[in-house]
């Protein structure tokens, strides 16, 4: 079986692109959260407490809707999906609170490009022109947007893409390996990989006993803010599921077009509650980078 065969399942655009608007409002929200909130409490932790929360929240949606199969059609790629956009996360989550908020969802809005690039090598979909130029707009508006100097470029500025490289793959087998699996499954799966892998973080912690981003010491129950761990629970849940579901009733292409969304979500709060400024390379960065996205997308 070829990377491009797929359940059969109808298109619908506009559900499509209406879910995947209000999941980038969901998960913009919940960002500028973390960003302020989460910064004392290791990656791991926060993590597994969001999955204890979701996944009770999951189950009992089971209750409601036992007609759902809990059987993934294809569990290697589902497992797969599920790591791929888990690793994309934490990257994710780790660089925010060392970087202008405005910033990371600027680089991590190339994820259109890394979509053509790999769909240009697993689906042989050609690039062509405008998808050469659209490629190297956005390689330049990220470059604006990092700055990068001798000696300046550190580990922090370049988690940003790396979750976007791993969340674009992670979107082309959405809509490729993982297109007639439920979005409930898809949910669940994710949920209890980062239950697991969390968990083994914390132990990891524990036994060797060095502090980090990821596996750092664990808070006391007292020193959690739970009521934010629970709302920030619920908008990562719309998100996992608003995301399955846009990417299976939709193109990759045209629903990462409207992904974009997230970006002028995000600038709008970094200036608002973070009094983030954007300098002139800045600004033309923030607009090459969807240019660039609406360019290899609708070529």
């Amino acid at each position: 079986m070829s990377i491009s065969d797929v359940a059969p399942k109808s298109d619908r655009v506009a559900l499509a692109v209406s879910v995947m608007v209000v999941t980038d409002l969901t998960l913009s929200i919940a960002d500028a959260i973390i960003k302020v909130t989460i910064a004392d409490m290791p990656l791991s932790q926060f993590i597994v407490l969001r999955s204890c929360i979701t996944l009770p929240m999951l189950i009992m949606l089971r209750w409601r809707l036992p007609q759902i199969s809990l059987r993934p059609i294809h569990l290697r790629w589902s497992v797969l999906r599920s790591a791929l956009l888990l690793s994309s996360l934490l990257l994710y989550y780790a660089s925010l609170p060392h970087l202008d908020l405005s910033m990371v969802a600027a680089v991590y809005y190339t994820i259109p490009i890394f979509i053509t690039l790999f769909s240009a090598v697993w689906i042989r979909e050609r690039m062509g022109a405008k998808g050469w130029l659209g490629l190297v707009l956005g390689f330049g508006g990220v470059l604006l947007m990092m700055k990068p100097q001798a000696g300046d470029l550190t580990m922090h500025t370049l988690m940003p893409l790396a979750a976007a490289i791993l969340y674009a793959i992670a979107m082309v087998l959405t809509r490729t390996r993982n297109r007639g699996e439920n979005p409930f499954v898809l949910a669940l799966l994710f949920n209890l990989l980062a239950l697991v892998l969390g968990g083994l973080a914390g132990l990891a912690n524990l036994w060797i006993g060095e502090a980090g981003a990821l596996a750092g010491n664990w808070l006391s129950a007292g020193d959690i803010p739970w009521p934010l761990i629970l709302l920030l629970s619920m908008t990562m849940l719309i998100g996992s599921v608003g995301t399955a579901v846009a990417y299976q009733l939709g193109p990759p292409a045209l629903i990462s077009t409207w992904d974009f969304s997230y970006l002028a979500f995000a600038v709008v709060w970094g200036v608002v509650f973070f009094s983030e400024r954007l300098d002139a390379a800045s600004i033309v960065g923030i607009v090459l980078i969807p240019l660039a996205g609406f360019i290899v997308l609708r070529r």
